[in-house]
């Protein structure tokens, strides 16, 4: 799982559409001034990240893609499944198009070995690891 870690750290690496809207970029708002002062204590705030990354990354994200669609996409896609489960994936983020190209290489670096390997485990790892990131980073902050 770490070669595709690494690999899905890499995304980051690739062009984007355009840059993310004015305040729809978390880590620039955590490395901000802004950010510093409004984390500052905000243990509240921490709750509503980590709930967050529970709700989207692992059972919004990786136990819907990979876990419940991935495995029934098989009947109507054959052996391309984790084809158009990685598409699906990438259209799931139209509301964020600058993302659209990261998460159309998403689907070989977590819906293939998801779909090789038959566990929907190794998607939520490796597509929660920039959450757990996130996460530090946001604790960091929070307790000073």
């Amino acid at each position: 799982m770490i070669p595709l870690s690494v690999a899905f750290a890499a995304e980051e690496l690739v062009p984007q559409i355009q840059q993310a809207a004015a305040g729809h970029d978390l880590p620039a708002f955590l490395e901000s001034h802004a950010g510093h002062v409004f984390f500052d204590g905000a243990w509240g705030w921490f709750g509503v990240i980590a709930a967050l990354v529970v709700f989207n990354t692992v059972l919004g994200e990786g136990l819907l893609f990979r876990g419940l669609l991935l495995p029934r996409m098989n009947g109507v896609f054959g052996r391309r499944d984790w084809l158009a489960n990685g598409v699906l994936f990438a259209v799931y983020h139209l509301h964020m198009p600058w993302v659209i190209p990261a998460a159309l290489l998403d689907t070989l670096i977590i819906s293939y070995p998801s779909r090789r390997y038959r566990s929907a485990l190794i998607g939520i790892v490796v597509h929660s690891a920039q959450s757990v990131v996130i996460l530090g980073a946001t604790l960091a902050l929070v307790a000073g």
